[in-house]
């Protein structure tokens, strides 16, 4: 069990503490929700978080670091309303990024509009991007690690408009576009203009084959350009990805990596997680990534591992290892290597 001992300091943070307080016992009891014929609302909530220490680390001065963080709460408001029209509305509490620091920040995470058109889907406002929204489902263990593009910073959420569906009859190819209107508003939307497309295909039931291209325009020289794609496989009782992804910035740092992930159930209520990602250039984020940070003078092979226990449908625990190793650079220099030793508690009312 995390325990945090948290005082909020404002009446915002206080009133937001005390709703997610009484979502979670409501959610206890059931999931929240109110329904008529023309209108429902379904209430969730989600939280996860570690007790953590990290006996080994490229900067000395987080070397030893330990502590307890709750890194994300989640409230979520879904509905579904009139002839196929649907919004949601998520609020996020999270706590520093930094090790040994436990101040929180609230941030409005998702604020959208959706409409079924057939077998498509309209979305608009404050949505997740197409960028690796597909890669996530399929890992399915955010709360153990963000997706890789995730980590070294690419925005999960945008304020624009997409559009996704099939593409032919037998749903064996689809698409995904998405137009960001460089509007920065909530937890992690992107503030310049930003066009994504994704086509992806499914040669037989298990498998699934995504391609993805963006094109984002920062200004000037600095214009960024991204492919990607990714490989899964999905079985009963496990499922793998590869993924590969080139995101060109010219005057900026380069992001380019490669990943691959291993989910398990041996057992009826216990899992395997393996993941390892190879950054192939240095990390463009560097010591700015939350609750992982990576030193951005080296290349770097990142290693995930855990054994995940469901203790009930709503609750996992898992003791987990991340483990980063640095390649020494072009001026001989080779960072310590990161480890950190973790056990997440994760509660899902959603």
């Amino acid at each position: 069990m995390v325990i945090v001992i948290w005082k909020p300091h404002n009446r915002r943070m206080c009133m937001l503490a005390r709703i997610l307080l009484a979502l979670a016992l409501l959610a206890s009891a059931g999931h929240a929700s109110c329904q008529d014929s023309s209108f429902s609302l379904d209430v969730g909530a989600l939280l996860f978080g570690d007790l953590y220490y990290v006996p080994s680390h490229h900067d000395p001065d987080d070397e030893e670091a330990s502590g307890a963080v709750l890194r994300r709460g989640y409230l979520t408001l879904d509905s579904k309303f009139g002839d196929g029209w649907s919004g949601r509305l998520r609020f996020e509490l999270n706590q520093a990024g930094a090790f040994e620091t436990y101040t929180f920040e609230s941030k409005v995470k998702d604020l959208s509009l959706s409409r079924k058109l057939g077998s498509h889907k309209l979305s608009m406002g404050l949505t997740p991007t197409i960028t690796y929204d597909l890669i996530e489902s399929a890992w399915g263990k955010r709360y153990l690690a963000r997706t890789p593009m995730d980590l070294q910073g690419v925005p999960s959420r945008d304020v624009g408009v997409s559009l996704k569906g099939p593409l032919n009859e037998s749903g064996s190819l689809s698409y995904r576009v998405m137009a960001g209107l460089g509007v920065e508003f909530g937890a992690d939307s992107n503030d310049h203009d930003k066009w994504m497309a994704a086509l992806t295909w499914k040669p037989a039931d298990r498998w699934t084959v995504d391609f993805y291209l963006d094109f984002e325009q920062v200004g000037g020289p600095r214009d960024r350009a991204t492919s990607q794609v990714f490989v899964t496989y999905q079985a009963d009782r496990y499922r793998w990805g590869l993924q590969y992804s080139d995101q060109d910035r010219e005057d900026d740092p380069p992001l380019e990596l490669a990943s691959g992930f291993v989910v398990a159930d041996i057992r009826e209520n216990v899992s395997l997680i393996g993941r390892v990602d190879r950054l192939l250039e240095p990390s463009p984020k560097g010591d700015g990534i939350s609750y992982l940070p990576m030193d951005p003078r080296a290349t770097a092979t990142q290693f995930f591992g855990g054994v995940e226990f469901r203790l009930s449908p709503q609750v996992a625990l898992t003791p987990n290892v991340v483990r980063t190793h640095y390649d020494r650079n072009d001026e001989g220099i080779k960072p310590e290597n990161d480890l950190h030793l973790r056990l997440t508690l994760f509660i899902d009312f959603e």
